[in-house]
């Protein structure tokens, strides 16, 4: 796991090149302006760029991914995604979902967890089987957030 700044300037110091490119994309774009939706980046790297209301961490399960690399950008509104550094244990999730990349807990409970509150432009980068729990409520507080999730086969890593 990786999290930063767009808006330091050595946001990038320490990253792998592929999302220090992604990142320095964008850089370059106004992400307010951005539709909700799947945007292609290059020919293997996707976003989607979505608007949520959090909630409750206790309303929301957490999930892993076992091919893609999670870039997860706020453009706008406060969010907490909690994540644990326990390695998932297939009996605690559903079954693995090949098509979009997912398996989800079966319990809204979260072994060993640590939460990060992200500001606009702020980024977490979540490597496969890294679990987390995104869209969650800051301080009992429920935000509307914009956000963006790219996705990077991990073979690019």
């Amino acid at each position: 796991m990786f999290f930063g700044d767009l808006n330091r300037q050595d946001y990038k110091r320490g990253l792998p090149q592929v999302i220090v490119d992604i990142c320095e994309q964008l850089n370059t774009m106004n992400l307010d302006d951005l539709t909700v939706g799947r945007h292609d980046l290059t020919a293997d790297i996707y976003m989607n760029v979505q608007t949520l209301t959090t909630e409750a961490a206790e309303k929301r399960k957490s999930e892993f991914h076992r091919k893609y690399i999670d870039v997860q950008v706020l453009i706008s509104g406060k969010e907490s995604l909690d994540y644990s550094l326990a390695f998932p244990d297939d009996k605690d999730y559903t079954p693995y979902n090949s098509d979009d990349d997912y398996q989800l807990t079966l319990t809204h409970d979260l072994a060993h967890k640590n939460t990060l509150t992200l500001s606009p432009k702020q980024f977490v980068v979540f490597l496969p089987y890294e679990v987390h729990k995104p869209c969650c409520n800051v301080e009992g507080e429920t935000y509307e957030i914009k956000k963006l999730v790219v996705k990077i086969p991990i073979d690019l890593l």
